[in-house]
C-alpha cells in the first residue's frame, strides 16, 4: 500500500472557517479528517478574521484522532496567495492543506515549495474540465500529494451540465483511475441533502465501487454513515484474515479457499479490508 493510502481516510468533514464555535464540534465527530474551510464557506469580508480564528485554533490544538487541516483559497487568486504566505510564516503544521480549483503543476509545486518547512501533505481539488484533463500530471507533480478530490458541483457548472449521478459518472471514473495509477487517495464530492441518510449511504457505496477511498461531508450527521460504509462486515473481515493467512501458508501460490480461487489480487483486497477493519466492523 502506498504511503498516501497507508492510513485509511474515509471521510473529510468541512467546517466553515468563519464559524470557530463549530471547530471543536467537528473534531468531536471522529471524522478521519476535518477541513476548516477558508474558501467557499467564508464570505469575502470575513476571510482575514476566519484565517485568524483558524490559526488560533491550530496553535492550541490538542492531540486528536482526527487529522485537522485547512482549505485555502485558490492559488490563482490574491486571497490564495495571502493564505499560503500567512501559513508559511505562521509556524503551524496542519495535517494537510487542501488546494481548490487546481489546474496546473505549477500551483502544486508553488505550494509544496512555500510549505517545504512544514511536515504536511496536500489534497488537490479537481473542479474544472482543464483540471480533470490534466489530472494525470497533477497526480504525480509533487511527492507530498495525499489525494485528489472531485469538486463535482464546480466541475459540472464549468462543463455546462446539470448535477446528477449520470453527469458525474464519467469524471468520477476518470479521476479514480488516475488516482489509483498514481497511488494517491481519491475523495468524492459531498452529498448535499443532509437529511437524506439513505441517499448518502447509497451514493457512498456506489463511489466505493468506483474506487474512491473517501467521501467528503458537510454536516456532522454525515460522518458516521460515510465512515461505516467503508468498513468490512464481521464476516468480510474474518474472511480477509483467512485469505491472507492461507496465501502466506501457500507461499503466495494461488489456492482454493471455501471453494473459490484465491490469488494475489484477492490478497490485496483482503489486505485493504484488514486495514479498514482495524478501525472496526460495519454496524447494521
Amino acid at each position: 500500500m502506498s504511503a498516501a493510502l497507508s492510513t485509511p481516510r474515509r471521510c473529510l468533514l468541512f467546517v466553515p472557517g468563519s464559524r470557530p464555535e463549530r471547530y471543536a464540534k467537528a473534531v468531536a465527530t471522529g471524522a478521519d479528517q476535518v477541513c476548516i474551510d477558508l474558501e467557499d464557506a467564508v464570505a469575502p469580508g470575513d476571510k482575514e478574521s476566519a484565517r485568524a480564528s483558524l490559526f488560533a485554533f491550530l496553535a492550541a490544538l490538542p492531540q486528536t484522532r482526527s487529522e485537522i487541516g485547512l482549505r485555502i483559497n485558490p492559488l490563482s487568486s490574491a486571497l490564495g496567495q495571502a493564505d499560503l504566505q500567512a501559513l508559511a510564516a505562521s509556524g503551524l503544521k496542519p495535517a494537510f492543506v487542501m488546494l481548490p480549483k487546481v489546474e496546473t503543476v505549477a500551483e502544486l509545486q508553488q505550494a509544496d515549495a512555500a510549505l517545504a518547512a512544514i511536515d504536511t501533505v496536500f489534497i488537490a481539488q479537481i473542479e474544472t474540465p482543464k483540471g480533470l484533463l490534466d489530472a494525470r500530471a497533477l497526480a504525480t507533480a509533487i511527492p507530498r500529494l495525499q489525494a485528489l478530490m472531485f469538486g463535482g458541483f464546480d466541475y459540472i457548472v464549468a462543463l455546462r451540465g446539470r448535477a446528477s449521478w449520470e453527469s458525474f459518472f464519467h469524471p468520477r471514473v476518470q479521476l479514480a483511475t488516475i488516482a489509483a495509477e498514481a497511488g494517491v487517495g481519491c475523495m468524492d464530492v459531498p452529498y448535499l441533502d443532509i437529511k437524506d441518510e439513505a441517499g448518502l449511504v447509497q451514493e457512498t457505496e456506489r463511489v466505493i465501487d468506483l474506487g474512491f477511498t473517501a467521501k467528503a461531508a458537510i454536516h456532522p450527521a454525515q460522518v458516521d454513515p460515510i465512515q461505516n460504509a467503508y468498513l468490512p462486515t464481521a464476516a468480510e473481515y474474518d474472511r480477509a484474515q483467512r485469505v491472507v493467512a492461507a496465501l502466506a501458508a501457500s507461499g503466495g501460490e494461488a489456492i482454493q479457499l471455501d471453494g473459490k480461487l484465491v490469488d494475489r489480487p484477492i490478497e490485496i483486497a483482503a489486505e485493504r479490508a484488514i486495514a479498514l477493519g482495524a478501525l472496526g466492523v460495519r454496524a447494521g
